[in-house]
């Protein structure tokens, strides 16, 4: 099946706020991978204390009408430099009014960027027999909240959105039959 990815390309909130390494744009620090050493990695946002809280809007999507939306997963490229040490990262998928779904990143100290793949939502609703629509994966947000760390630096440095679609079926007999 055919994919798109959707980068952040706005800033909802960042309140309590990470602290961001470059700039002064939450969005513009995730929106990049890094696949470099942690320490060397400037592109990112940082907290030393659970309770730091960010939102971003993604970019709409360029699919054509009569596109099916299969699925919608959230990826989170995150770490902790510190020895011995764990967090957690609520990540949250969001609409203006409201919340899609949220799930728990459970991380632990390590030397490079870990990449954490949340589940593939088939639906907006959570039942599944509803597929998702053109319109709600326009305006897709997502937030990101540090809900504990036990020391040392936690870092997030890429976050998107992978679409999977069926793309829409093209008649074609009237465009040909228009040729003759």
């Amino acid at each position: 099946m055919p994919v798109v990815n959707l980068l952040p390309n706005g800033d909802v909130s960042n309140s309590p706020a990470w602290t961001i390494g470059t700039g002064s744009d939450v969005y513009a620090v995730l929106d990049d991978d890094d696949t470099g050493h942690v320490s060397s990695d400037s592109s990112d946002i940082e907290a030393t204390h659970a309770g730091k809280i960010c939102e971003v809007e993604f970019q709409n999507h360029s699919l054509d009408a009569g596109t099916t939306i299969d699925s919608v997963q959230a990826i989170v490229k995150h770490n902790n430099r510190g020895r011995g040490t764990s967090y957690a990262i609520k990540v949250e998928i969001n609409h203006s009014g409201g919340t899609y779904y949220s799930e728990v990143i459970f991380g632990s100290g390590a030397a490079s960027w870990v990449t954490a793949s949340l589940a593939p939502r088939t639906s907006s609703d959570g039942i599944g027999g509803t597929p998702w629509t053109l319109g709600e994966i326009d305006g897709l947000q997502m937030n990101l909240e540090l809900q504990s760390i036990s020391g040392g630096t936690v870092g997030i440095t890429y976050a998107y959105f992978i679409v999977t679609y069926t793309a829409a079926v093209v008649d074609n007999a009237t465009f040909f039959g228009a040729n003759f």
